[in-house]
Parts: C-alpha cells; sequence; structure tokens
C-alpha cells in the first residue's frame, strides 16, 4: 500500500491547497474557463452528473481525473486537444456540480455512472480515454467492461490492481499509519463541510489557495472545497483503493475484469520525479519507482500498439508539470484511431 499511499500524498497534498492550479490557463480568463462551466445530464434514477464539451470532431476523447481531482486539473491540456477533436470532461458523482451516489465509489459503481452519462449526453463510440492516476484504474476497468467502447487510452502515472502486493510487513506497517492520519484528515473536513464551517474566509486547515488565481478559477475552487458530497467520495475512494497487504475493492474488480485490448492504441505515461520521502531509504525508493514502471510497463503490454514512457521533469500531475508530453499522446492517439478508422473504409 505505500506506494499508493505516497501518489495519494502526493497527489491530494497540493490539490487540498490549491496549490496546482495557479497559472493553468490564463489566456482563457478574458472568456473565462470553460471548464469551470456547469452542464448538468440526467443519467436515471434521478440522478445528474456535470459534463463539459469542447471543440469539434471525431473520436471524442474522455477525460478521468484522479482521487481529489477536479475540471481545472486539464487546464492545460483542454485548448490544444479541443483543437483537433471533441474533449469531454466530467465530475464523478459528489464532485464538482455532479449529484452524490448512494452507493460507494468502487471502480464497478464508478463506471456504471460513466456508462450512463457517456450514454445520455450522446458520446461517439468508441471514443478515447485519457485518466490520471485513480482514474486510470478507473479508465482500464471501463476498457475491460466495455471494450467496444473505447477506441484508445492515455493513462497519465495510473494506479493498477497489484501495485502493493510485494510490499515488506514493515512498509505496510508505516504505509497504514500514513494511510490512517490521511483517512482522518479527510473525515475531519467531510465533517466540517457538512456542518457548514468551511468557507473562503475559514477553511480551518483544509484547503488554500496561491495568490493571483483568476476570479473564476478561485470561485470554481471555492465550490469545490466548500461541498461536502465531494469530501464524501474522496474518503470512499480512498477506502475502496487501499487495503493493506491484499488487493482492495477496485483491484479485485479490475483484475476480474482484466483482458487483452488486442490492437488499441494506448499510451502510458510514467512520471519521471517521484521524491524520496523523509522515512523512506534509498534503496526503498529505487525499488518503488522500478516497480511503478514495471507495472506501467505491464499496462501497456496489454495492447499489441501499448507503449510505455517515463516523462521527465514531472511529478505525478504530469498534465500540470509537462502537459505538452500528454497532449502529444493524446494526439497520436486520436490519429492512430482516426487512421485505422480510415483503412477500414
Amino acid at each position: 500500500m505505500t506506494r499508493k499511499i505516497r501518489r495519494l500524498l502526493s497527489f491530494l497534498s497540493p490539490l487540498l491547497l490549491g496549490l496546482r492550479v495557479s497559472s493553468m490557463a490564463h489566456a482563457q480568463t478574458e472568456a473565462g474557463n470553460p471548464l469551470t462551466a456547469d452542464h448538468l445530464i440526467p443519467i436515471g434514477s434521478g440522478r445528474q452528473m456535470n459534463m463539459v464539451c469542447t471543440g469539434h470532431g471525431s473520436p471524442t476523447v474522455v477525460f478521468e481525473y484522479g482521487l481529489g481531482g477536479h475540471m481545472l486539473n486539464w487546464a492545460k491540456v483542454q485548448p490544444a486537444i479541443s483543437a483537433i477533436t471533441r474533449a469531454c470532461f466530467y465530475d464523478r458523482a459528489g464532485y464538482g456540480s455532479s449529484e452524490p451516489s448512494s452507493r460507494p465509489m468502487t471502480a464497478e459503481n464508478v463506471t456504471n455512472d460513466l456508462y450512463w452519462l457517456i450514454e445520455k449526453a450522446g458520446i461517439g463510440k468508441p471514443f478515447v480515454l485519457a485518466a490520471h492516476s485513480l482514474g486510470g484504474l478507473y479508465a482500464t476497468f471501463y476498457t475491460d467492461r466495455f471494450p467496444s467502447q473505447v477506441a484508445g487510452l492515455v493513462l497519465i502515472d495510473p494506479s493498477f490492481a497489484r501495485q502493493d502486493l510485494d510490499e515488506t510487513a514493515e512498509e505496510q506497517t508505516r504505509a497504514q499509519r500514513i494511510y490512517g492520519n490521511s483517512q482522518a484528515a479527510l473525515a475531519r473536513c467531510a465533517a466540517l463541510a457538512h456542518a457548514h464551517l468551511l468557507s473562503a474566509v475559514n477553511p480551518n486547515g483544509c484547503f488554500s489557495f496561491p495568490a493571483g488565481l483568476p476570479p473564476n478559477e478561485r470561485d470554481y475552487l471555492i465550490r469545490q472545497f466548500l461541498n461536502p458530497f465531494r469530501w464524501d467520495a474522496m474518503l470512499s475512494e480512498s477506502r475502496n483503493l487501499h487495503q493493506a497487504g491484499a488487493l482492495s475493492e477496485d483491484e479485485q474488480e479490475e483484475q476480474r475484469a482484466a483482458t487483452s485490448w488486442g490492437n488499441k492504441p494506448v499510451i502510458v505515461l510514467t512520471a519521471g520525479l517521484a521524491p524520496k520521502q523523509p522515512d523512506q531509504s534509498e534503496e526503498e525508493h529505487q525499488k518503488n519507482m522500478a516497480h511503478w514502471k514495471a507495472g506501467h510497463d505491464k499496462l501497456a503490454a496489454r495492447s499489441t500498439h501499448g507503449e510505455s514512457i517515463a516523462v521527465g521533469n514531472a511529478s505525478h500531475t504530469i498534465q500540470l508539470d509537462q502537459p505538452q508530453a500528454v497532449i502529444e499522446a493524446i494526439e497520436k492517439v486520436v490519429t492512430e484511431v482516426q487512421a485505422d478508422r480510415a483503412n477500414r473504409r
């Protein structure tokens, strides 16, 4: 569980503090950032989910952010992809403007929601999935469940099944302690949000903002952080992703469904920067890095047309640190899908 925990913290910590959104898309600020808009779509059972689409063309690229994410995670990628094809961004249940679900946020339930959202939104099939972190596990599971709907995949430093099962007992004990602390912090912020005790003026240690954010992006983030259902969703996703010394619920679901992806174009991007933690030996750090990359290599190998690429000078949030690498990967997959369609005519 150490690898999941370290990536959970590397992604959650800056996002909870609002630190990974500055200088994202200031070229768009005069007209407003389209990712901060709402477009609610009924998906059945009285629930609505938010999906924002920009651009025109085919195949559509559907974006899936990671645990604790939000639409602005894609702000450095959205303009370039929308210039070449249709790009659709959505909020999972409880996140953003999407209404919460009464079910746990497991991979199966998340992908069920996405299936019905795509149906109700009229997204053309097959489409390309671009997914980050935990969203990568959801995207691989979706592709396993509904292979005819997915034309290609771009996985950005994704989570994957069995990523922690070779850990020592000491590593698992340490990870469980870190995990318990992160769960307690999330639960505290959820309780404060439900009690209406969070505000932009008094964030109670749950979030903060960098200076210089455009007003519309700051207002958007305030809505995210004050939403109690977002905290609930994060807690549920975290619980279903992590299980010390065994496969988590999400991993079990993905492993049961895992299958070959044939010749679908697949690109897996691995962060080149993973800072060594203070409590981590250099040997443990190198082992974790090698295991993480090997897992990504195996994901890419599930397609005869798969690539696994390490992205230098990028942390876990590659789409923010090195957005051009993500843009080029998506453009390549889109172009290959288009070429394959042309050859079939």
